[in-house]
């Protein structure tokens, strides 16, 4: 016999009350499966929207254009900016550093307050050595810190730090700040900017300068007993009042410099001297004369002789 003709033959000798049962039983089950499936629907649909919710929210770094860029140009660090914005506005292959995308080439014109993506740039890179990092018209100079004149390593490629002069002892000790607001472009031999809080241990800065202020500093480094770093907050650029570091330095007082007394002057003239000159004091008188005869033989010799 037909296995389902059996079961249908079952069923229909099966008391009504019994069908009636099994078939509640199984709307039960069914109303229980779907319920879980629309349940867990719902929660996976939860989570999803939350995901996508907290990535929105969530902020990410980003490098802006500050200035136009024209195509075909290399770019340089002036010409970007690092920002935050919300993840999901993010694109998936923006640059979070402007170390990325410094010495590029624009494969087009990027108009200044957009996002830099790896697409904006050709494929190949112009002058990727240290030499990209130094703007035109300046001049890379190194000199030695510590962990103490280095802000404890904290200062890395892309700072801006003041450079403050020490100079003297005890009592004498003057600090003073050298140079304002300078671009920090390499510590050590490290040149790129390293992951957020990282510090950079450093025994040497690079600093990028004008060709007067490269000349400031090395005369700086020469003549101060030490030079110190005090970092910026990355957005605070106002200057700071600098000096000559010779200017903190006390003056040698001039020497003194014996001077011969003025020559006596002549007496006033006397009233009736000839061409008003000094008339000459009068001579005192001749003493009183006397006279000795001295004879020799029968020869008389009278010789005049003062009077005692």
């Amino acid at each position: 016999m037909n296995p389902l003709r059996a079961l249908f033959l079952s069923l229909s000798r099966m008391p009504p009350a019994v069908m009636l049962l099994i078939i509640v039983g199984l709307a039960v089950v069914v109303t229980m499966m779907v319920t879980g499936k629309m349940s867990e629907s719902e929660k996976q649909m939860k989570e999803q929207e939350q995901a996508l919710k907290a990535k929105y929210e969530q902020k990410a770094k980003v490098v802006y254009t500050v200035k136009d860029i024209a195509e075909g140009a290399t770019v340089s660090a002036d010409a970007l900016e690092e920002k935050e914005t919300d993840a999901g506005k993010a694109p998936v292959d923006a640059f979070s550093s402007t170390s990325m995308a410094v010495g590029r080439v624009a494969k087009y014109g990027i108009p200044a307050g957009q996002i830099v993506t790896a697409h904006d740039f050709t494929t190949t890179m112009q002058q990727v050595g240290f030499e990209a990092k130094i703007k035109e018209g300046h001049r890379g100079v190194t000199f030695a810190v510590d962990s103490t004149t280095g802000v404890a390593g904290f200062v890395a490629p892309g700072s801006h730090v003041d450079i403050v002069g020490v100079v003297g002892s005890g009592a004498l000790t003057k600090a003073q700040p050298i140079l304002s607001d300078v671009e920090v472009i390499a510590c050590g031999q490290q040149f790129q900017k390293q992951a957020a809080g990282a510090a950079v241990p450093a025994n040497s800065i690079t600093v990028a300068l004008t060709p007067e202020d490269s000349n400031k500093l090395i005369k700086a480094v020469a003549a101060a007993n030490k030079l110190y770093l005090t970092l910026r907050n990355d957005k605070d650029h106002t200057p700071v009042a600098v000096v000559d570091v010779t200017a903190m330095f006390d003056k040698p007082k001039p020497q003194q410099v014996a001077v011969a007394p003025p020559p006596a002057l002549p007496p006033p003239p006397l009233p009736g001297a000839p061409d008003g000159g000094s008339a000459a004091p009068a001579p005192p008188p001749p003493p009183p004369m006397q006279e000795i005869e001295v004879w020799s033989g029968s020869k008389k010799e009278v010789i005049s002789v003062p009077k005692s």
